[in-house]
């Protein structure tokens, strides 16, 4: 978890601090971490409690915003799914709390303080632990008949393929998330496969990719050191997030892409390679008017996108 102190003036990110998030232990754990790395953000930013104008939540999954409600979310545990979330914050903190998509509020804060600031048509991808994706239309964000708009991560990209984590096959997400990209490069540790990350994963588990020991940093520090296994593996990650993207510019023909989140920041091959191939691959005209570019804010740009966002919906900005 990461949370900010934020001018939403000025696009100041006042302070910032960090929780593990171990939605293993259920739903109040998970409350109790949220409440306290705010805390510790305004404490880190020399204010008070009463000095808050409203808190954003950017959470991983499908969100009821107007209710403050996870619906769905496939990295997350079904514990937390119907939790009333904004409400249980708000009555703790005694402010108002909203809660919104985290690639939504990603999105948010690019549009305001970052690569989409004054351009109507784009759409903002985020790769980490899974994929999301925001659409932002003549200037506002475009949610889709029942406010989920945006979920490349589940468009399929091979037929009946991977069973990616929601349970459907052939998801985007199946091959190009950091998950998938950890579950390969288990599998072919496993098989014998030399590569340094074999170090840190004596006993590779490709079930169990969430716990394993690889890291962005260290896929990152593998492709710089010539890994061929990360390397591989990556460079087929990147031929997957391209096909996810040349159906976006092919679909939607937005004039700019932004890509971030952990995976776009930490590989440089990843983003590269993807970027280029959508480019080579998707149909000439909507091509040339489109950019892919990664996002500026790196990290903060979800912090930054839920205050602006939990700001307009508590009437403290417009």
């Amino acid at each position: 978890m990461l949370a900010g102190l934020i001018d939403t003036d000025s696009g100041q990110v006042l302070s910032t601090a960090e929780e593990p998030t171990h939605t293993e232990h259920g739903p109040e754990d998970v409350f109790a971490r949220i409440i306290s790395v705010v805390h510790q953000a305004i404490r880190l930013g020399s204010r008070g409690l009463h000095e808050l104008a409203a808190v954003g939540i950017g959470a991983a999954g499908q969100v009821d915003t107007d209710r403050g409600l996870l619906l769905d979310a496939p990295n997350l545990p079904d514990s937390l799914l119907g939790a009333p979330l904004a409400q249980r914050l708000s009555d703790e903190l005694g402010t108002p709390v909203h809660l919104f998509n985290d690639v939504e509020a990603a999105a948010a804060g690019e549009a305001t303080f970052g690569a989409g600031a004054g351009v109507k048509d784009f759409v903002v991808i985020f790769v980490g632990t899974g994929i999301g994706g925001a659409i932002y239309q003549d200037g506002e964000a475009y949610r889709g008949a029942s406010n989920t708009a945006g979920e490349i991560g589940h468009t399929v990209v091979q037929a009946d393929g991977r069973i990616c984590g929601c349970g459907g096959r052939g998801h985007l997400e199946a091959y190009a998330s950091r998950t998938a990209i950890v579950r390969s490069i288990l599998g072919e540790l496993r098989l014998g496969r030399e590569s340094i990350l074999s170090e840190i994963e004596p006993n590779p588990n490709p079930d169990d990719p969430a716990h394993s020991r690889v890291s962005q940093r260290e896929l990152s520090e593998a492709v710089k050191a010539g890994d061929e296994l990360v390397a591989d593996v990556v460079r087929d990650a990147a031929h997957h997030m391209a096909a996810g993207l040349v159906s976006v510019i092919n679909f939607y023909n937005p004039a700019l892409i932004i890509l971030g989140g952990g995976v776009v920041g930490a590989l440089d091959l990843f983003f590269s390679l993807a970027r280029r191939q959508a480019l080579e691959r998707a149909l000439s005209v909507p091509r040339e008017r489109v950019s892919i570019v990664r996002a500026r804010l790196d990290e903060n740009s979800g912090i930054l996108g839920a205050a602006v966002l939990a700001c307009k919906h508590a009437g403290v900005i417009d």
